[in-house]
This record gives C-alpha cells, structure tokens and sequence, in this order.
C-alpha cells in the first residue's frame, strides 16, 4: 500500500430516518445528545458535554462539570441544512488538525449523511492516526444513527 493511499480522505456515509433539516440539527445544535462521551472525548468520563457553536469561526468544546476541558475544532463552513466543516483536533496541537465536512443530502426515507475526514499529512502520525479514526467515526456514527429522532 503507498503512502498516498494511507493518507487518502477517510469517507463515511449513513442514512437517517429524518429530512435533511433535523439531521443537519440533530448533528451540530445537539450534538451532546448522541455523542459518545464517555468513551470519545478529552476527560472521558468526566466528561459532561460537547457543543459546536453554529457559524464560521465557531468552536467545538468540550465541557466538565468544571467547565471548558478542551477545543476540537473551528468551524469553517456553515450552510444549513446542507453542510457543517470544520478543522478537527480534540484535546492535540490545532497546528495537526485535520479537515472534517459533513454533507447531509435528502434521500428516499431519510438523509444520506456522509462524513469526509482530510489532512493527516498535518500530524506526524498520520496514517496511524488515520487507522484509529476508520473504526472511530464508525462508533461515533452509530451513536448518531440510533440517536433520538
């Protein structure tokens, strides 16, 4: 395998049962009611909530019962209902950060959602990083996918 494909665009895709607006909603305004925290995060089980602030320049935070924990990202595209981007570093150097860019497209019984992950030529771990994250956003996403319609 080259190194070309190691650090190729990771690419997820999922359906949910709801129009293009609630699950545009669902993923950035309500973020911290499906994300799994617990288990995805920089406090881990300290970990209390996540919110992404809905416009460019906006952040992505992670809270405790104490407060701000860490930052994840920027947000550097906003155009609801049809896609959210945004630099992606939870807890790391944002220096390293990834892309993230999420389109939300009506399909027959639901929203196609299709996650795109770029720029781990950034991080000197890049394509073991890229490894982790396969199995990760398939986690995260399953989380999103059975999430409260």
């Amino acid at each position: 395998m080259s190194v070309d494909q190691e650090l190729a665009p990771l690419v997820k895709t999922v359906v949910v049962p709801v129009g293009p607006d609630r699950a545009f909603a669902v993923f950035t305004a309500e973020m911290s009611a499906w994300w799994p925290l617990a288990t995805h995060s920089v406090a881990q089980e300290k970990a209390r909530e996540v919110r992404l602030e809905g416009a460019v320049g906006g952040r992505i935070v992670e809270y405790d019962e104490d407060g701000e924990v860490g930052s994840w990202g920027t947000v550097s595209d906003w155009d609801p209902p049809t896609s959210v981007g945004f630099t992606w570093h939870p807890g790391t150097d944002p220096q390293q950060a990834g892309h993230v860019t999420v389109t939300f497209t009506a399909v027959a019984g639901g929203t196609e959602v299709q996650l795109v992950h770029t720029g781990w030529e950034r991080r000197p771990d890049g394509a073991r990083a890229r490894a982790g994250y396969t199995a990760g956003w398939d986690y995260v996403l399953a989380h999103y996918v059975t999430g409260s319609w």
